[in-house]
């Protein structure tokens, strides 16, 4: 971040002096010439050489021209005068031959671009191009920024001083380049997902196309961090002593120093403060969890809001959903009308008529309002809700039939019990099969049940786990152990295909056994 130029002012709780006029640079896109500004500021952005050189008033008025927007040589001195004072614009200081004070006046008019403004323009330029679609998570990261993080922990203390300070450098920065890519996509993936769930407008062709989205697209994703989290994790932990290494061994060598003699600065990572973003992704702190594990938990939001939905659009097939395309019909008649039919419509759209006086004898004989009272004195009516809604006193219709669901909740309470019983046999399968894991087969079902109890253990421990270290949890009589056990494996087969779990060992304990080895529960040891 850039350093503060100023302290904040005493007792103030909002920005400071600098803070404010910085974003006075703002300023320019906002107010009624923005037009005219924008386009003065895209000629000295609109290409590199732009940067480095400066302009005068009759020059940015000639380039104007030729783009079609007429504007003389002194309304242009305006709005560049207009630039320079929000910071967007420098007076240019270079020095010129002049031989009358009509030169010199026209030599001193000269402006050139300032690192705020570039910095201001690019941004609304950014803003203006952004269009609200999809965009794709570039999850093809997690494997590039995997293979990044492995390099630089294979660094130990002699190939570290041997490596070029450059090279380095250029690693480092190639692993923050692919993170910030991975996040903003996220973000913005996310961001356009939230303005879709919130509406109750979708039809049945957009709820289609967004369904696709989210069990194709979105569980795809889910299921590439859900690969990589827990090896990044594993990495970034060990990597954690080294930072302060890396970094200094990075930033070696001949550096760029700024006006005040301190040096500039440099890509995102170089600095070890820049590493605690990274960590708190992928490990999370220990005060909250992990922004990948936070991602995998809005997906898990966005198919319950998916669910709203489908709900919504099943439970009235046949009444209509929503009036979106009616206002959007509505909006596009009254953009080609013209005064005398758009009061037209919007009488007969709205029922709202120009004011007229009525009156009515009072319901109460002690009270009598006279007929010459304005509304807005007078006082107020108590308008039933049928006939403010509906127009009518009474309520007509019949109620609606009540559903029948008995048979659904039959088929429902029938298929839960079904998965139960198989639940069960899979953990009696499992219980033959006491002591360590080595190689074994399993039905599909009692590898689910291992799969599911080996994840409830290593969400209960809480963080990865170190050599020795011990995460346990049982259902249904079994207990299950896991632990980190260095150049030995499970492996774990089925008619579905093989699994092999790499380093880790799986302990199988049945009922009677667990109860005559019976202590108290240890930490990150979790019950169904």
């Amino acid at each position: 971040m850039p350093e503060r130029l100023s302290q904040q002012e005493p007792g103030a709780a909002g920005l400071g002096h600098a803070d404010r006029v910085r974003l006075e640079s703002l300023r320019y896109a906002t107010v009624p010439e923005a037009a005219e500004y924008l386009a003065i500021m895209r000629t000295f952005t609109s290409d590199i050489a732009g940067l480095l050189s400066d302009q005068s008033a009759a020059e940015v008025a000639s380039r104007l021209q030729e783009q079609g927007i007429e504007l003389d040589p002194d309304t242009a001195d305006a709005r560049l005068s207009y630039l320079v004072e929000h910071g967007n614009l420098a007076r240019s200081p270079r020095e010129n031959e002049a031989h009358s004070v009509r030169e010199y006046l026209q030599a001193r008019s000269r402006y050139q671009l300032t690192q705020i403004g570039e910095l201001v323009h690019r941004q609304v330029e950014e803003l203006l191009g952004t269009v609200e679609q999809a965009r794709e998570v570039s999850s093809e990261m997690l494997g590039g920024i995997l293979t990044g993080l492995t390099r630089l922990d294979s660094y130990d203390e002699a190939s570290l001083a041997a490596v070029p300070p450059d090279r380095l450098a250029s690693e480092i920065g190639t692993v923050f380049a692919q993170f910030e890519r991975l996040v903003e996509s996220t973000r913005d993936f996310y961001t356009y997902l939230s303005q879709v769930l919130v509406r109750f407008d979708l039809d049945r062709g957009e709820f289609q196309a967004f369904k696709t989205a989210l069990l194709d697209y979105l569980q795809r994703f889910v299921d590439d961090i859900a690969r990589h989290m827990p090896q990044l994790a594993d990495v970034l932990i060990r990597l954690e002593p080294q930072v302060k290494a890396l970094c200094a061994r990075a930033n070696e060598g001949q550096r760029l120093l700024s006006l005040d003699g301190r040096a500039a600065r440099r890509s995102r990572g170089l600095d070890p403060a820049d590493w605690d973003g990274l960590h708190a992704w992928f490990v999370g702190t220990g005060r909250r969890e992990s922004d990948a594990s936070g991602v995998r938990r809005l997906a898990t939001d966005a198919m319950r809001a998916l669910l709203v939905n489908l709900r919504r659009i099943a439970s009235a097939a046949e009444r209509e959903q929503s009036r979106y395309g009616d206002l959007l019909k509505l909006a596009r008649w009254f953009d080609a009308a013209d005064d005398h039919t758009a009061h037209a419509l919007w009488a007969a759209a709205f029922g709202l008529y120009s004011c007229r006086h009525l009156g009515m004898a009072a319901e109460t004989d002690d009270e009598p309002v006279p007929s010459a009272t304005s509304w807005w004195h007078g006082p107020v009516a108590d308008v039933p809700v049928t006939l403010r809604q509906y127009g009518h006193r009474t309520a007509k219709g019949r109620a609606g039939s009540r559903a029948d669901f008995s048979a659904a909740k039959q088929a429902r309470v029938a298929e839960r019990e079904a998965a139960e019983r198989a639940r069960r046999e899979a953990l009696a399968e499992l219980a033959r099969h006491p002591g360590q894991l080595g190689s074994v087969r399993l039905s599909d079902q009692a590898r689910s049940a291992v799969l599911d109890l080996y994840s409830r253990a290593l969400t209960g421990h809480g963080r990865p786990l170190a050599d020795g270290a011990e995460a346990t949890a049982w259902a249904g009589g079994v207990r299950v152990s896991i632990r980190r056990t260095p150049g030995q494996s499970t492996v774990i087969t089925s008619p579905a295909g093989g699994m092999e779990l790499v380093g880790l060992s799986v302990t199988v304990m049945p009922a009677a056994a667990w109860a005559e080895a019976a202590t108290p529960s240890q930490p990150g040891e979790v019950s169904a």
